[in-house]
């Protein structure tokens, strides 16, 4: 054993204090006259074996280190031998996946699908595939929609629709399909003008329901109307409506309309009064009116025919027929 280690084991201390009690038993014992000792204060429990001199503890056992080592030699031992040579094992750390390994991972793909749904120019709309228009360009519709060059996914159906009938007052019907990559698909339904309507040097057009909206483009076969007042209100008006169309002529001055356009007379055209209702300028000088509705109209005109051959056999002249109550027709004569 090395003279210069500083700890003891147990089997030393124990060799050494035999040594100790064999050496001290041929010797004669020396008498010691005991002395009382000072208390001292309790000291804590040393971890120095029994029976060793000052002089060694002092040397040896100022420090103690406990160290436990592996034995190098033990290679050849079994595998569950204690003194056994065991290589160092890498321990890797574990990772549990949950669900909010899984929240995680979704919220990183919604991240990128957005990112790439924004930016991305695949995803921007460069115009719309407009179905159903006529009078109304497509170029028009794509230019008050709203659509053009934004990303797909900040589209709106309901606001496209707005905005193009409140651009367009004579498209009453508009429905909006939006889809991936870029895709949007309009349907529109237009108003069909029959009649012309001018009051006050201004035109409108106006439908078989009697709404009146801006003219736009050309239509063959119009009736023109030429009024000296407005008509009266239907009774479908609304002061605070914004969108669309407005209802202009009640529907039974609609139907008289329609009613009387056809009986018009060679060289004629439609005229309005607010007093005495429908009619039509006759090339020779007069003013022929039927009233407000087109009820009894096959009477009307008759009464007109047989009043007109009755004063032409009188030879005079008429400046005004109002036949607007076929049984009490009335006339005015040029002055």
């Amino acid at each position: 054993m090395s003279p210069d280690r500083l700890t003891l084991t147990r089997a030393e201390a124990l060799r050494r204090r035999r040594e100790e009690q064999q050496n001290g038993q041929g010797k004669p014992a020396k008498k010691r006259i005991s002395q009382p000792k000072p208390s001292a204060a309790p000291k804590p429990s040393s971890a120095l074996p029994p029976r060793i001199s000052a002089a060694t503890s002092r040397s040896r056992l100022r420090a103690r280190y406990d160290v436990a080592v592996t034995n190098p030699y033990a290679r050849g031992a079994g595998r569950g031998a204690p003194g056994a040579f065991r290589l160092p094992s890498l321990v890797l750390p574990s990772f549990h996946f949950g669900l909010r390994w899984l929240s995680g991972l979704l919220l990183s793909l919604a991240l990128v699908a957005t990112y790439i749904l924004f930016s991305n120019p695949f995803f921007r709309v460069s115009e719309a595939q407009v179905y159903g228009n006529g009078r109304v360009t497509t170029q028009d519709i794509n230019s008050v929609s709203g659509i053009l060059n934004q990303p797909v996914v900040l589209l709106n159906p309901a606001q496209i629709e707005y905005n193009i009938m409140s651009a367009f007052p004579e498209i009453y019907g508009v429905y909006v399909q939006v889809g991936l990559p870029a895709d949007v698909t309009i349907t529109v339904s237009e108003r069909q003008p029959i009649a012309a309507w001018t009051q006050d040097g201004q035109t409108v057009w106006v439908d078989a329901q009697g709404f009146a909206f801006p003219p736009r483009g050309t239509v063959e076969g119009l009736i023109s109307i030429t009024a000296t007042g407005a008509p009266p209100l239907p009774a479908n008006f609304d002061p605070n409506q914004v969108l669309g169309a407005r209802p202009f002529l009640a529907y039974h001055l609609t139907a008289a309309l329609l009613t009387l356009a056809p009986q018009l007379p060679e060289g004629s055209s439609l005229i309005y009064d607010p007093q005495y209702g429908l009619g039509w300028q006759d090339p020779r000088g007069w003013q022929a009116y039927f009233g407000q509705t087109d009820g009894d109209m096959a009477m009307k005109l008759q009464t007109y025919q047989v009043l007109l051959q009755n004063l032409s056999q009188r030879g005079a002249t008429p400046a005004l027929i109002s036949v607007s109550y076929p049984g009490a027709p009335f006339y005015r004569l040029n002055e």
